[in-house]
């Protein structure tokens, strides 16, 4: 099995449900405790939030500290943070697996072409996913200026701690509501922390959780060609 890094603390309740679904969803394909080794670099949150994610220096630094600790590949449990993904990408001692990416696969085997982009301010404005899924032949749109505002204050000021409250939850699917009116025909929570908030039931076009995607996505890399593999139950 490949080892595991994942670049996580932006913030630390993603980070949790990327371990946690990591090492149980191992479990309920294999029942037993040996999932692949993982390595968690945790950033403080705060430089990101002030400084709008534009770390590369640090980022970089991270990723190569878990290099050197034995990990074969990294996941950053961040939409926002992949600003940087494609400056930093090929820098890197090991392979960084895009969130984007992951998704755009994901949204390509529904078989969808027009999705509605829910996430930070950054996310939603910046065009880097945007122009990452449009390399898939994804289009995406965005809530309006106000909305994006407000949908960034419920991750900041809730979200991130796992606050849930129902009428944050009630705005978002509001949006999400707005959204299929222009034409969505899914949308992604392109921020871990949406899906604390929105589940696939509430809504009633397809939801792509990017958190659940990624680290599925990790877990599949770290066990790709692994003859040690126990039998599947």
């Amino acid at each position: 099995m490949k080892t595991i890094g994942i670049l996580g603390g932006l913030g630390p309740e993603s980070t949790i449900a990327y371990y946690a679904h990591i090492t149980r969803k191992y479990y309920e394909k294999y029942h037993n405790y040996a999932y692949p080794d993982i390595l968690i670099y945790s950033l403080s949150l705060e430089p990101f939030i002030k400084i709008g994610y534009e770390l590369p220096d640090r980022v970089k630094a991270a990723i190569e500290a878990m290099h050197r600790a034995g990990a074969d590949f990294v996941v950053a449990s961040c939409n926002s943070i992949h600003i940087i993904y494609d400056q930093l990408v090929k820098e890197l001692p090991i392979p960084w697996l895009s969130i984007m990416d992951s998704t755009a696969e994901e949204i390509k085997r529904i078989g969808i072409e027009r999705v509605g982009l829910l996430g930070t301010v950054f996310t939603m404005s910046k065009g880097f996913y945007r122009n990452a899924l449009a390399r898939d032949g994804i289009v995406t749109i965005t809530p309006e200026t106000s909305a994006q505002e407000q949908i960034n204050k419920i991750i900041f000021s809730e979200l991130i701690t796992a606050v849930i409250r129902e009428e944050s939850r009630r705005f978002v699917l509001d949006c999400i509501e707005r959204l299929v009116d222009r034409g969505a025909q899914g949308v992604v929570l392109a921020c871990t922390e949406l899906p604390f908030l929105i589940q696939q039931e509430q809504v009633r076009l397809p939801v792509f959780n990017t958190t659940a995607i990624h680290a599925q996505k990790a877990l599949d890399v770290a066990l790709a060609d692994d003859a040690l593999l126990p039998e599947e139950s």
